[in-house]
């Protein structure tokens, strides 16, 4: 889909004029969500830690993966609609000030030993929203920064670094910073804040929404909040992976809400606060070489194959700790399953972004998230309560056999060509 240049006031930096400022934007851009993202990757694993400080009940402990997984259910199509209305790099900005004072809060409350789970569950939700406006902001940002023939380079590269500072750099962080003093970890999470919000203020240019053809005049707000749902909806494939997205999620939500409980002593596992961080950096070294290798390997086995070591990734991530607590044996599955969902991560970004037009970016990309991440926090319910009534392992059980089910779906439902043609451009020079 060819875009065309816009005169509109804030509506410049499109792909088809990408320039020397507009690489410098897209390397200030990639700090800032690096930066950011280990704010996120600190903060989300702090919050589960100093829960199970304040108690040993699943679902009381489940309830702050819920809460940071609610906001895609409750947020996310306002988030969409702020977006594609606003400047977005001043949604960033804005976003990483408010994550900044609420961290802040929360640091004073632990420093003062006020800290609660009411406070907890407040400030996962609050820092949620905050994550949906980010996403949404960063990928609905990156096609005015770098050609359509470079997407997939571009959505490569920030979600290594993604993976690299959330899940590689701050859970074994979190969990040292965790032993120095609780607030010690949410004091370095802030500090990343304002690493990020630096990087944006460094940016150049207007990144409003490109509007390709007359600009729209219809104000409704009903209309704009969902427009981009009825376009995910009307479109097979977006549609579809979205709704395959929203099942894996469903386990994995489970699985993050629980893992805590599972792995940190007295748990199975066995496992102190380092170790614990150190097992989801297993995830994180996958999810980077998923990221570097996600356009070698689609080359190679094709776009559909490809899509699919998501789901063999998920059945192990799941189903491993039902069958042992070997932490090596755990942690090689979470390292499959970050391999997995990267290459998932990268291949859908970019056919979203080649295929929906730049003014409805932000509104399909969190119509998606709706879906597929607005499960979430069922995940975690539903896996908080076969873990009550059956055991922790149980749920990993269940988890493990019904992806298997879903991965053949997954193969039965979408012939190779289809994948395979509609990104054959994405890559080529």
């Amino acid at each position: 889909m060819e875009t065309k240049t816009s005169t509109n006031q804030g509506e410049i930096n499109t792909p088809d004029l990408v320039s020397k400022s507009s690489t410098s934007n897209f390397w200030k851009l990639w700090s800032a969500n690096a930066a950011s993202n280990l704010g996120d990757g600190l903060y989300q694993t702090i919050l589960p830690l100093l829960a199970v400080q304040l108690t040993r009940s699943p679902t009381l402990v489940a309830g702050v993966g819920v809460m940071l997984g609610l906001p895609w259910l409750i947020f996310a199509l306002p988030a969409g609609s702020i977006v594609d209305r606003f400047d977005r790099r001043q949604v960033m900005l804005s976003v990483n000030g408010g994550r900044l004072l609420m961290l802040l809060c929360l640091t004073l409350a632990v420093i003062t030993n006020s800290a609660s789970l009411p406070l907890l569950y407040i400030a996962a939700l609050f820092l949620g929203i905050g994550e949906t406006l980010m996403d949404t902001s960063l990928t609905s940002i990156v096609p005015a920064l770098v050609s359509k023939e470079r997407l997939s380079w571009a959505n490569a590269r920030i979600t290594a670094a993604q993976i690299v500072t959330n899940t590689f750099v701050g859970p074994p962080l979190a969990g040292y910073l965790v032993g120095i003093g609780f607030a010690v970890a949410t004091g370095f999470s802030t500090l990343m804040y304002s690493v990020a919000g630096f990087a944006l203020i460094l940016m150049r240019g207007v990144f409003g929404a490109r509007h390709e053809g007359p600009k729209p005049t219809d104000g409704s707000l009903g209309k704009h909040l969902t427009e981009g749902l009825r376009f995910l909806w009307n479109d097979r494939i977006i549609r579809n992976l979205t709704l395959f997205t929203a099942s894996m999620n469903l386990f994995w939500a489970g699985w993050g809400a629980l893992l805590v409980l599972y792995a940190v002593a007295p748990g199975p596992m066995d496992l102190d606060e380092v170790g614990y961080g150190l097992l989801l950096t297993a995830m994180a070294v996958g999810g980077f070489l998923g990221s570097v290798l996600c356009e070698r390997i689609q080359k190679r086995i094709g776009t559909r194959n490809a899509l699919a070591l998501d789901f063999l990734g998920t059945i192990l991530l799941v189903g491993t700790p039902a069958l042992t607590t070997n932490a090596w044996a755990v942690g090689m599955a979470a390292m499959l399953a970050g391999f997995g969902a990267s290459i998932w991560v990268v291949l859908v970004s970019t056919i979203r972004q080649r295929v929906v037009p730049n003014a409805l970016l932000g509104r399909v990309y969190s119509a998606s998230r709706f879906i597929s991440w607005g499960v979430g926090p069922l995940g975690a319910i539903l896996a908080a309560f076969v873990a009550e009534v059956w055991g922790i392992r149980t749920m990993f059980a269940v988890g493990g056999i019904t992806g298997i089910c879903l991965m053949l779906v997954f193969l039965t439902s979408f012939p190779s060509k289809t994948l395979d043609i509609l990104n054959k451009p994405i890559n080529q020079p």
